[in-house]
């Protein structure tokens, strides 16, 4: 990210380096050595802050240019109480990420399928609140990946109020985190493709997509401003891209605009006393020739997919 490049190795190390490679710090202590390999790492906007999460179930933030610790979550051990809100001891966390603009909020994901949103709250003593976005069912829910809405290159009111996605084998959810957790959105895959058929684009066989997807992603596309030419009807030189979110269950892929449904005051919250919530639309949606394993934003009009195969498009 930026001119910054971040590698977690086995040992538990935080390597922060450039693209020369040139090594600008390694984090990492006789405690956190403790909590196993680096399974997931993410940058701040500002890459001042960084998320490391570990194969034993612990997520830290480090502040890289002190080379210090600003948190750190701990696992859930056999004598914890009840109530204690924490991903399992032994469970590797698979994704982290900080929550827009923020450097005190972020989220975690672990293989136990459990996903948690964490506010280190400063006064006169750092606390940190955590609450369990996700958890895992007794069925057959898989948890294929969890995003949150980054910055873009122009304010958006939907940027301060902390925008999380998460996708797994049965639902699509959204949560806004900033002032306050509340559902936004959320999608069941038997809603979106119940005897859906789509035509295969070679033969013009049908193909019935109502098993359960066995592969999924999930991205979002930030508010952007770009220049373009001026011309004699329309001599605006920028154009601006609202937010949208791009998501696959196995070979389907959804594109969805997000638009706010109420007026967004400066800390997320609605104006007028109203709840505050967000409108989804659909953009598009079309079918690859196999399940899609990873599918990303490379600007406002064009997505990158990988399918299981190793297949690009």
């Amino acid at each position: 990210m930026g001119d910054c490049v971040l590698l977690g190795t086995d040992s538990g190390a935080v390597v922060v380096g450039d693209y020369l490679g040139r090594v600008k710090a390694v984090l990492g202590s006789q405690a956190t050595a403790t909590y196993g390999s680096v399974s997931a790492l993410a940058f701040s906007t500002d890459l001042l802050m960084i998320i490391a999460g570990y194969s034993q179930g612990y997520v830290v933030v480090w502040d890289w240019t002190k080379g210090t610790t600003v948190s750190v979550s701990r696992p859930v051990q056999s004598g914890d109480g009840v109530d204690t809100i924490g991903h399992p001891a032994d469970t590797a966390i698979t994704s982290v990420g900080f929550v827009g603009k923020s450097k005190h909020r972020y989220f975690s994901s672990s293989a136990s399928g459990y996903v948690l949103y964490h506010h280190i709250v400063r006064r006169i003593l750092t606390t940190m609140s955590t609450v369990c976005l996700a958890m895992p069912n007794s069925g057959t829910n898989v948890l294929f990946e969890v995003s949150s809405l980054p910055c873009g290159t122009y304010e958006s009111p939907l940027d301060d109020i902390g925008l999380v996605a998460i996708l797994t084998s049965t639902h699509l959810t959204v949560m806004k985190t900033n002032n306050g957790v509340e559902q936004q959105f959320r999608l069941s895959f038997q809603q979106q493709h119940k005897q859906q058929t789509q035509t295969d684009d070679t033969g013009g066989l049908n193909r019935k997509f109502s098993r359960r997807p066995y592969a999924g992603s999930v991205a979002w596309l930030p508010a952007l401003k770009y220049r373009k030419p001026a011309t004699a009807t329309d001599p605006a030189d920028h154009e601006y891209a609202l937010p949208m979110l791009v998501f696959s269950w196995g070979p389907n892929i959804h594109v969805l605009s997000i638009l706010p449904d109420d007026e967004v005051a400066a800390n997320g919250a609605a104006m007028n006393g109203a709840p505050f919530r967000v409108k989804f639309e659909k953009e598009a949606e079309w079918s690859a020739v196999e399940d899609v394993a990873l599918c990303r934003w490379i600007d406002a009009e064009t997505i990158v997919y990988m399918t299981q195969s190793q297949r690009i498009f």
